[in-house]
């Protein structure tokens, strides 16, 4: 019941800024093109205060490295998978980004920690599990992949081929200098927030971090156009079978292949199942992709995933 309970709130809290970004936008206080500018906050702004504060803070085990690494395979599992069924389906660039967004990555953050925590809350080392495969298994991937799929799929104009050199691009950006400085800052066990000097920076990164959710979700709801189903059936049909229901059950069979301790596959279970993550939308306004066909897919799944998580769980956790 508490599964279902913070499940439901988590999706609760998305459906009503998502209502909230089209009433602003109706009444004209916020215009599409807004989304855009949300979107490059959220990239160049929230994302790296949040990668830098959540990586600068922990040192990482190796023995606890495996269902990240299992995560990770079944993230570039779904995105091979997703990209190619969305080609046979004959859908354009822009749109099969959508899909393979909505079919990869998914919201171990927003909703996977509120989740664990109400499911094991005396037991800290469900916690820790999460937050190594939500942070090597989604986040890692995400920061890194994320942007370079999404200018892939937003060279909707050149069919041709993807310019590469415009992939660099990532490598200047906020989100790597934050990957990188947060990954030295924990291997070598700099000073953190308690710190009398540095409390102040780790301070404005926590306020930044904090407003990453509301502003994505907002950014992703100006987007937002009640779709024809006709339209949307098979590429959400395609995401809720891949993240929905091949991506959690894979991730239980992988767990009991590997001989997880029973919390380390419930965790996997429970992250891997969650719905479509918000920055992929994002990621997709941010570089020229389909992102109103991601906003509509990642709400859609949002709510199927309500029952689909409960029967994952029941028939693999």
């Amino acid at each position: 019941m508490d599964t279902f309970y913070h499940l439901g709130r988590g999706i609760l809290v998305i459906v009503v800024l998502y209502v909230l970004a089209v009433l602003m936008r109706r009444r004209g206080v916020l215009t599409e093109e807004h989304s855009s500018v949300l979107a490059h906050i959220v990239t160049d702004l929230c994302l790296p205060a949040m990668i830098f504060v959540t990586l600068a803070r922990r040192s990482v085990r190796l023995d606890q490295l495996g269902p990240a690494f299992v995560m990770l395979g079944l993230e570039i599992t779904c995105i091979a998978l997703a990209w190619v069924v969305s080609v046979w389906m004959g859908l354009k660039r822009a749109q099969q980004g959508a899909v393979v967004f909505c079919s990869a990555f998914g919201s171990s953050t927003f909703l996977g920690y509120p989740i664990i925590m109400a499911m094991f809350p005396h037991k800290t080392a469900a916690l820790t599990e999460a937050v190594l495969i939500s942070e090597i298994g989604v986040g890692y991937p995400i920061f890194i992949l994320g942007p370079l799929l999404a200018m892939y799929f937003g060279s909707e104009g050149s069919d041709s081929g993807f310019d590469w050199s415009a992939s660099l691009a990532f490598f200047r950006s906020p989100v790597f200098f934050a990957l990188v400085l947060g990954i030295l800052w924990g291997c070598l066990k700099l000073p953190g927030q308690d710190n009398f000097y540095l409390a102040p920076l780790f301070q404005v990164c926590h306020v930044l971090a904090a407003a990453l959710t509301p502003l994505a979700i907002l950014s992703v709801g100006l987007m937002f156009r009640i779709p024809s189903m006709r339209s949307i059936f098979f590429a959400l049909a395609l995401v809720i079978v891949l993240k929905l229901l091949f991506k959690p059950i894979l991730a239980g069979l992988c767990a009991f292949l590997f001989g997880f301790p029973k919390l380390w596959r419930d965790v996997l279970v429970l992250l891997a199942a969650m719905p479509p993550a918000i920055l992929g939308a994002v990621f997709l306004k941010r570089y020229g992709g389909d992102a109103s066909l991601a906003s509509t897919l990642l709400l859609a799944a949002s709510l199927v995933s309500s029952v689909t998580l409960l029967f994952v769980f029941w028939l693999v956790g």
